[in-house]
């Protein structure tokens, strides 16, 4: 796994062990030092090795590389690398190194395998650490159904707080569909108007669906 380098991005899954794929859990035994955050940590407890813990301080991780460097070394991210994650970043930090990318199971799919619905067609945003400003150009799309939309949420951006920002801009009748804690004992799922989720206790990370109809 680290013969051609020494840096790989690993996609851990939505917080469940077992949603963790056996090639990521190869990858992470082969690494000499782990970083992530505590849930990500957490489902790799059973190995010893150094780990350092990511916080919202991106220059100590920067100096933390930096001085590790050469060391077999494995980034956990949430989800998939290829989906809103730190890949851009870790790519940032060292233009030109061969990094190794694992992928992982996204929030995501996990989401439209819980509709069994396709999701070729659906446009991917994320709230989380991000201005929800990011939703207005699609709004005229999802009053006239001509979009669908996966909503990332986490951090100040709960679910209550997307529904608030849906009503506030004439969406209350939308019905969306919304699940925290995907893949995990809290996992929590249903459909609601832009309204009753405004006002709901949905408070975990989750993903939005907009512009979806029950079956």
């Amino acid at each position: 796994m680290f013969k051609d380098s020494w840096l790989t991005v690993i996609g851990v899954g939505p917080g469940s062990g077992e949603y963790v794929t056996p090639a990521a859990r190869r990858a992470a035994a082969a690494a000499e030092v782990l970083i992530g955050g505590r849930k990500a940590l957490d489902l790799f407890a059973d190995l010893e090795c150094e780990k350092m813990l990511i916080t919202g301080d991106l220059e100590r991780l920067r100096d933390f590389l930096l001085k590790i460097r050469g060391r077999p070394t494995a980034v956990l991210v949430s989800g998939d690398p290829g989906l809103f994650s730190l890949l851009p970043w870790v790519k940032r930090q060292f233009p030109g190194e061969k990094i190794n990318v694992i992928p992982g199971i996204s929030s995501i799919q996990l989401a439209f395998a819980r509709l069994a619905c396709g999701w070729e067609d659906v446009v991917f945003l994320s709230c989380h650490g991000r201005s929800l400003e990011v939703l207005e150009p699609y709004l005229p799309r999802l009053k006239s159904a001509q979009v669908r939309l996966a909503i990332l949420t986490g951090g100040a951006n709960t679910p209550p707080v997307i529904g608030r920002y849906l009503v506030d801009h004439g969406l209350e009748g939308l019905m969306v569909w919304v699940g925290i804690e995907l893949g995990g004992d809290g996992e929590q799922t249903a459909w609601l108007t832009a309204a009753e989720l405004a006002h709901s206790d949905f408070l975990g990370p989750g993903v939005v669906i907009a512009g979806c109809e029950p079956d």
